[in-house]
């Protein structure tokens, strides 16, 4: 079935989002827009009153690519959010991958910079210590699983196993201001998922949590 048509049938108004649940954005308009696809996948977060609290969670299309692998955001969204939710038992606020191409005889990896919280009480207390060795690990495998050319590329060596970088409380809101600082609409900022700006890296590697 061609992933570009889109099902009637599936789907749904704003008001019926379910929380917890993710869904891809398709909007029509007086101005001639029919069915169009943004690429923009939100996740409904809550309801205040009748209307749903969304966030975006990843755009479709777009790719890591460090040695010829192409893992598409969506595949390194799932392999994350599914890590930290069952294994690490934490939730995830925010993220942002960085590719490192490193000198020497280094071999590229991914860098992905997360911000935290815990799942007690409200859900709302910032996680800030590093992960452990075991941890990484563990999204480094659930990479592998989502993206066999993934797991080829780590068998034979071509790319070196994923570091995780735990950020500060508040770091995604100063990316979101340097953004606004340099012109971008405070209305159509998206977090990037992968970042590729030397100043966004610089706030994300200037705030990150070393142990």
């Amino acid at each position: 079935k061609d992933d570009d048509i889109v099902d009637p049938e599936k789907t749904l108004f704003i008001e019926q989002l379910e929380p917890g649940k993710e869904y891809e954005v398709i909007i029509t308009n007086l101005t001639g827009l029919y069915r169009y696809r943004f690429g923009d996948v939100i996740r409904c977060v809550d309801y205040r009153h009748e209307a749903p609290v969304v966030e975006v969670a990843f755009r479709k299309g777009q790719f890591l690519n460090a040695s010829g692998e192409r893992t598409s955001e969506e595949t390194f969204y799932k392999a994350l959010s599914n890590t930290v939710t069952n294994d690490w038992g934490l939730n995830l606020k925010e993220y942002t991958t960085v590719e490192y191409f490193l000198k020497g005889n280094r071999k590229p990896r991914y860098i992905v910079f997360v911000e935290l919280s815990d799942t007690a009480g409200n859900g709302n207390k910032a996680v800030e210590r590093s992960m452990n060795k075991e941890e990484k690990m563990q999204l480094d495998k659930a990479l592998g699983k989502e993206n066999k050319s993934y797991e080829v590329l780590r068998n034979i060596g071509r790319l070196e196993a994923i570091e995780v970088i735990t950020v500060r409380s508040g770091t995604f809101e100063k990316l979101r201001q340097e953004m606004i600082s340099n012109g971008v609409s405070a209305t159509q900022i998206k977090q990037p998922r992968v970042t590729r700006n030397a100043k966004l890296i610089k706030i994300l590697e200037e705030e990150s949590i070393v142990s």
